[in-house]
C-alpha cells in the first residue's frame, strides 16, 4: 500500500471514531435542551411568552401567563434555600378580592413585599409549575392555620416580571 492510501484509511477511521463519540453526545445534549424547552415552554435561558389568563382558569397545563390579581400578605411566608436565597410565598386572588381564602395560585418570588402592606394589586408575568417539593407541608399548614384552603390542582407561579 502506498502512503496516500494509508492516509485515506486513517482519515476514514478517524472520522468514524469522531462520529461514534460525537453522535451520542449530541443526542444527549439535544434531548436535554428539548426536555427543558418542553418543561418551561421556552428554550433554556429564555422565559415563555406570557398569555393573559384569569386566575380561576390557570391550570398545571399552562406555562407562561400574565395574571392580574390581589396578593395576600396576611401570612408572611419566607423560604430559605440552600445557598441562602430567600423567597416570599403568597397567594394571588382575583383582582380586588381580599375576602376569598381559596388558593388556586401560589406565588414564589425573591421580591419581598413592603413592610406595612397586607394586600397589593399586582400584574405578574410568570411560569406556572406544579407545586411539587417547593410547597412543603409546613407551608400548607401555616396557610391553612390562617383560614386559607388549597384548591385541588393549585399551581405555583414563579414570576419573571412583577408590576404593581
Amino acid at each position: 500500500m502506498t502512503q496516500i492510501n494509508l492516509l485515506k484509511q486513517g482519515r476514514v477511521r478517524l472520522s468514524k471514531n469522531v462520529a461514534a463519540i460525537l453522535g451520542p453526545f449530541l443526542a444527549v445534549v439535544l434531548g436535554a435542551i428539548g426536555l427543558v424547552w418542553w418543561d418551561r415552554g421556552a428554550p433554556p435561558g429564555f422565559n415563555p411568552t406570557p398569555h393573559p389568563t384569569e386566575i380561576a382558569e390557570v391550570t398545571r397545563n399552562h406555562r407562561g401567563v400574565r395574571l392580574k390579581g390581589t396578593a395576600h400578605y396576611v401570612v408572611r411566608m419566607t423560604q430559605t434555600m440552600k445557598g441562602g436565597d430567600n423567597f416570599w410565598i403568597f397567594p394571588l386572588m382575583k383582582q380586588g378580592d381580599t375576602l376569598t381564602r381559596s388558593i388556586n395560585v401560589l406565588v414564589r418570588t425573591p421580591r419581598a413585599p413592603e413592610h406595612m402592606v397586607t394586600f397589593e394589586d399586582l400584574t405578574i408575568d410568570g411560569l406556572v409549575r406544579p407545586p411539587g417539593r417547593l410547597v412543603t407541608p409546613d407551608i400548607r399548614d401555616k396557610f391553612e392555620d390562617r383560614g386559607y384552603l388549597f384548591e385541588d390542582g393549585f399551581v405555583l407561579l414563579e414570576p419573571f416580571k412583577i408590576e404593581g
